[in-house]
């Protein structure tokens, strides 16, 4: 096997979910002897069965370190990321009763792997409980420490730390109080141990204070958002499903187009942080976020789905996917959106013009393929130079003109093209540019600059440029 393909294997191997948790069962097993050595020591279990044990895990976790050492393609990055993890299986510290704690440190990679896998499960409980796993195994780790360390520098000296059992209340109590509870240490090195213990816990106090209050102003936001109008409750609303880095210019354009101000705005995604912060510059009182999985009937009922009036499915990138499958997640949302609501308006957007066929068999209003839309933006500003600022005025509703779509009045029925056309700019100063007809076969069939003895018909709708939408009288 060539040696770049082995490492590949190498490195997809240890970063499976089944690796990386019998690595955390290895390192809490090791922690564990790193107790039971200091509990048992003199009694001769120690050398007859924890040792040995100890050394097949040593053994172990430095062939681990090795593999990812050599398939390591940045060694610095390596050093800096396993620097703990290597001083903590370094084979010279079980000479020294002390040094034996070190072992303890690789808890820290415990919380890590942790945190890793519960993002590849649910991005969602890894946002809710990662930080708190940090947290607590940060608290187990210094109380591991501390109780350890002051038992083996004092439990022959200090008459009120004589045990296991208290030097870790001893740990845990001085680390929550932030001054030395169950016992004055009586040497140098456990003041200083002690001084290390009372230090960590005001740090930490201040991070669990940081965490928690975060945790419950999100909490308290997202019951406020969504208390304040419940979303079976809307009506007429726009549906975003799914979420992208285009998503925010989205919303801003819907917010400026004064029409569609009124209208709630409801986004759903497996959202692992709502995008609340990318839309500060926004009025949100009328924006709500909901997390869930949009292909699921039981999402699409809850955002009140037969109730919208519009429904906009972006590609989806809140998690991780290939193009494939988020294209595949837009065909299955947009059938099951069509059938709870067939007179919604859906727009959708696609990776893959070869996915058309289903959205349009589900009855897809419009699709996009932005890809495409963005090289013939491209190419127009290749063949007529300048032409990029006039696109970009139209396409916005910020500024200057815009696209407007108005129905064709009764009084105008049988007209000619030319006939409208003047009149429009006459009385609205705005620009015909084509006419959609709605034959009765129910597709839309769009006439970009017809000729000028065009007669318009009943159904039809004029699209114009105009600096706002004309009031035409039916």
């Amino acid at each position: 096997m060539p040696r770049r393909s082995l490492r590949d294997t190498l490195d997809r191997l240890l970063h499976t979910p089944l690796a990386e948790f019998t690595l955390i069962g290895l390192i809490l097993l090791s922690v564990a002897l790193v107790v039971l050595a200091v509990m048992l020591e003199g009694t001769g279990w120690s050398d007859r069965l924890i040792n040995p044990l100890q050394s097949c895990l040593t053994s172990l976790f430095i062939v681990e370190l090795s593999i990812r050492y050599a398939i390591a393609r940045k060694k610095r990055r390596f050093f800096r990321n396993y620097w703990l993890d290597i001083l903590a299986v370094l084979p010279f510290i079980h000479a020294f009763r002390i040094l034996r704690l070190l072992r303890i440190l690789r808890l820290l990679r415990v919380g890590i792997l942790l945190n890793r896998n519960l993002n590849y499960l649910s991005s969602t409980l890894s946002a809710g409980v990662g930080a708190q796993i940090g947290i607590f195994v940060i608290i187990g780790l210094i109380t591991l420490v501390g109780g350890l360390g002051i038992y083996l520098i004092e439990g022959s000296l200090n008459p009120q730390i004589d045990s296991l059992s208290e030097a870790f209340w001893w740990s845990l109590l001085t680390l929550v109080a932030g001054e030395p509870v169950g016992g004055d240490p009586l040497t140098h090195a456990g003041r200083g141990l002690t001084l290390v213990v009372m230090m960590a816990g005001l740090t930490l106090f201040a991070v669990f204070t940081g965490v928690i209050s975060a945790v419950m102003v999100q909490r308290l936001r997202d019951v406020l958002e969504l208390k304040a109008l419940e979303l079976d409750e809307l009506r007429e609303h726009v549906v975003i499903c799914g979420w992208n880095r285009e998503g925010h210019l989205i919303v801003e354009e819907l917010l400026a187009d004064r029409t569609l101000q009124a209208q709630a705005i409801v986004i759903v995604a497996e959202f692992a942080e709502t995008p609340a912060s990318t839309l500060k510059p926004l009025n949100r009182s009328n924006i709500y976020f909901h997390t869930g999985d949009y292909t699921t009937l039981e999402v699409l009922e809850q955002i009140g789905i037969r109730q919208a009036a519009r429904a906009i499915l972006l590609a989806d990138s809140s998690r991780r996917r290939s193009d494939q499958d988020r294209d595949a997640r837009t065909v299955l949302a947009a059938l099951t959106i069509e059938k709870l609501n067939p007179a919604i308006y859906t727009c959708a957007q696609l990776l893959d013009r070869r996915n058309d066929v289903q959205l349009k068999i589900a009855g897809v209003d419009d699709v996009i393929v932005a890809t495409e839309v963005t090289s013939h933006l491209i190419a127009t500003s290749a063949r007529n130079q300048g032409s990029v600022e006039l696109l970009t005025e139209l396409l916005t509703v910020q500024t200057g003109n815009q696209f407007y779509k108005v129905a064709l009045p009764l009084a105008w029925v049988g007209r000619s093209f030319e006939t409208v056309a003047r009149q429009l700019k006459h009385e609205f100063d705005a620009l015909l540019v084509a006419i959609e007809q709605r034959p009765q076969t129910g597709d839309r069939l769009t006439l970009v600059n017809p000729t000028n003895q065009t007669l318009l018909q009943r159904g039809d709708y004029l699209v114009i440029i105009a600096r706002s939408a004309p009031r035409l009288e039916r």
